[in-house]
């Protein structure tokens, strides 16, 4: 793991008092951004604003015990994972709330800081609570949001925060990557977190990546065929691969890929490619936010458009 990730891509003398950092989630981004926390929560920084790992603030942040901060996780109790406006507000006895930390003096570090962990889980109501902050923030106070889908979040907020995304590469587990193949490797970063798969899942994987190239091939000749196909738990997965497709073709390096030749995307011309991506990243979108929609239809309205 490399040091000092955030050094070049923030200004500590002056930073913003929210922010959105897009990446998967995995166990170093997550270290990475508590470091961050740490170094702004400090309150015996070291030089270039590393923290002490000494003080009191940097002890109870290790203690999970800072009262200047708070860690915000979707509900686990619910049937479907989100973060309702109940946990923002702190209506229970072990969230004092957002706005009672950011409103308070700091008690052990030299400001308050927010952690909002998969941001795009916020319901509408939770979102635009969180808006109202984010538009009048009290002094010394942040907010840091983590999501890897932040298309899902309100346009409002998206304009009211600093959006720093991070390159998956740094966090990727090199024994994993160079034992499999790189565009492989790539759309499965997208949906899972490697480093916790184990060897058994990734062998699953490669074959639904071969099934789901072979049935690309084949769905302008077969379309029943690849909606019985792709209709499984893995839908998500097969369509990051048609998306990577798409984005080959339009790219033009489709050739050097080490796809076979699908001609079933690669016969469309660039405007319709744009138009199919479009359905995709919808279709995904509703899948996301557990939209109730019957999946075979939807796969097949789509594949009519091609």
């Amino acid at each position: 793991m490399k040091n000092n990730y955030f050094e070049k891509l923030l200004n500590f003398e002056d930073l913003s008092h929210a922010y959105l950092f897009e990446c998967k989630p995995s166990k170093e981004f997550n270290l990475e951004i508590n470091n961050l926390i740490k170094k702004i929560l400090c309150v015996d920084k070291q030089k270039n604003f590393m923290f002490c790992d000494l003080c009191s603030s940097c002890t109870s942040f290790n203690g999970h015990t800072n009262p200047d901060f708070l860690e915000i996780f979707p509900d686990e109790k619910l049937k479907t994972k989100v973060i309702g406006i109940t946990t923002l507000r702190g209506d229970t006895k072990k969230n004092r709330g957002i706005i009672n930390i950011m409103n308070e003096t700091a008690l052990l570090s030299d400001a308050k800081l927010i952690k909002i962990n998969d941001a795009d889980l916020l319901d509408n109501l939770a979102q635009d609570y969180l808006l109202k902050i984010l538009e009048e923030p009290p002094k010394n106070s942040y907010i840091f949001l983590l999501s890897s889908r932040p298309a899902i979040l309100k346009p409002t907020i998206l304009s009211r925060v600093n959006r720093i995304k991070i390159n998956p590469s740094y966090f990727e587990n090199k024994d994993i990557k160079n034992k499999l193949d790189p565009l492989f490797y790539e759309i499965l970063f997208r949906e899972f977190d490697p480093s916790s798969i184990d060897e058994v899942e990734i062998q699953k994987l490669k074959s639904i990546y071969a099934e789901t190239i072979d049935s690309i091939e084949e769905f302008n000749f077969s379309k029943t065929r690849v909606l019985d196909l792709w209709n499984d738990d893995y839908l998500n997965f097969r369509l990051n691969i048609l998306k990577q497709n798409i984005f080959n073709v339009l790219s033009n390096k489709f050739k050097d890929s080490g796809f076979k030749d699908a001609s079933a995307i690669s016969s469309l011309n660039e405007d319709k490619l744009f138009l199919f991506l479009e359905e995709l990243i919808s279709f995904q979108t509703l899948l996301a936010n557990k939209v109730p929609i019957n999946k075979k239809i939807q796969l097949s309205a789509i594949f009519d458009f091609v």
